[in-house]
């Protein structure tokens, strides 16, 4: 039997607030017009056998999870991306020509100069390394992985130029013994359209290419409705179960 649970059984009969009453009598038939409809007993069995909210919580958890590693993957590929297009920004300013170039001759040569664009590149390259070292796609790995190769094969050039390559694959300028270098060396290694700045330039290309490519995988180009939940990711939509 199904009873009144919390009413003043008074106020049925106009004892005490009307407004109490009318509130309790209405609180109370709905429970009972739930019970009858069956709604409690649905609702329990949901709960039990796990095909209701709670599953349904849980699949939500699940996806919201997969989203959060697909954002960051891509986010990792875009700093990959941003950081390798410096390089080449970098690398384009020491092989400039015209009345600007840093190598036109001896004459003109400043070592100053020269040095700074140097060490722009060299940061440049080495903030690409480090966002090398945070992607697990090993597509975009395989092409940065050239551009490391490239420089451990000219180590012992590059050390003529104070530039030192060490253990984790970064470089290291020395600033008093570059200036020290010869012009003609320095613009072997990073002012000719052979130098070893035009080739990294040249791999940091590869590594922009290679990121665009995984990116459209991510955004579903490739997978297409697999990966569609990820386009919500930025509005919010992933995350709605939660709140």
């Amino acid at each position: 039997m199904i009873g009144f649970s919390g009413l003043n059984y008074g106020s049925l009969f106009g004892i005490g607030n009307r407004t109490s009453y009318t509130g309790s009598i209405f609180s109370n038939l709905s429970q009972y017009t739930g019970a009858r409809s069956g709604a409690y007993s649905k609702a329990l069995r949901s709960y039990y056998t796990g095909t209701g909210s709670q599953n349904t919580l849980q699949r939500t958890m699940q996806k919201n999870r997969l989203n959060t590693s697909v954002y960051n993957a891509e986010k990792t590929l875009t700093e990959v991306k941003q950081e390798a297009s410096e390089v080449v920004a970098s690398a384009g300013k020491l092989m400039s020509g015209g009345k600007n170039a840093l190598f036109k001759s001896e004459d003109s040569y400043d070592p100053d100069a020269a040095c700074k664009a140097v060490g722009d590149f060299v940061n440049n390259y080495n903030d690409t390394v480090e966002a090398l070292s945070k992607t697990d796609n090993s597509v975009v790995k395989s092409a940065g992985n050239s551009m490391n190769r490239m420089t451990g094969l000219l180590k012992n050039s590059l050390q003529k130029a104070g530039v030192t390559v060490t253990d984790d694959g970064k470089l290291s300028l020395n600033e008093e013994e570059f200036k020290k270098a010869d012009m003609n060396t320095v613009k072997s290694l990073f002012g000719g359209t052979s130098s070893y700045a035009k080739l990294v330039s040249s791999l940091a290309q590869r590594v922009q290419s290679a990121v665009s490519a995984q990116q459209r995988v991510y955004t579903g180009s490739v997978y297409g409705r697999n990966l569609s939940y990820y386009n919500n990711l930025y509005s919010g939509y992933g995350f709605n179960g939660y709140f």
